[in-house]
């Protein structure tokens, strides 16, 4: 759902390394990585079902709970991310409620209306004869 492109919004490159690096070789540790996201978006499919084409709101809350879950294998204090975490299930709450949409929709079909009066471009006939 997400990649490290996604990761790298909200943190730096710093900051991603040192949430990754779990044996302290100073590299970026892809393995922990896409563990952490398979993680998180396991904890996701908890709530809902993923879509194809997830919206926005939907990866942002994958990518917080990408980067809750790399702070918690480097042992961060549960306070430092505790309101995050309940943020990202309230929505996702709201989500599995429907009351949040979770997936994009094309809808660039054209659609017509169909009107109780068609317009054209001529004029009408005279039909004060007809009618008195």
């Amino acid at each position: 759902m997400i990649d490290n492109d996604e990761l790298l919004k909200e943190l730096s490159k710093k900051e991603l390394e040192e949430l990754s690096d779990l044996n302290g070789n100073f590299k970026i540790n892809q393995d922990v990585i896409n563990d952490a996201i398979k993680d998180a978006t396991s904890f996701i499919a908890s709530f809902i079902v993923i879509p194809k084409n997830p919206t926005p709101l939907l990866k942002q809350i994958c990518t917080l709970l990408t980067i809750i879950e790399l702070k918690r294998k480097q042992n961060y204090p549960k306070e430092n991310y505790k309101d995050e975490l309940e943020k990202c299930e309230s929505l996702l709450i709201k989500m599995a409620n429907g009351k949040i949409p979770i997936e994009l929709k094309n809808e660039s079909k054209l659609i017509v209306k169909q009107r109780a009066f068609k317009h054209n471009d001529y004029i009408m006939k005279d039909w004060s004869s007809v009618n008195g």
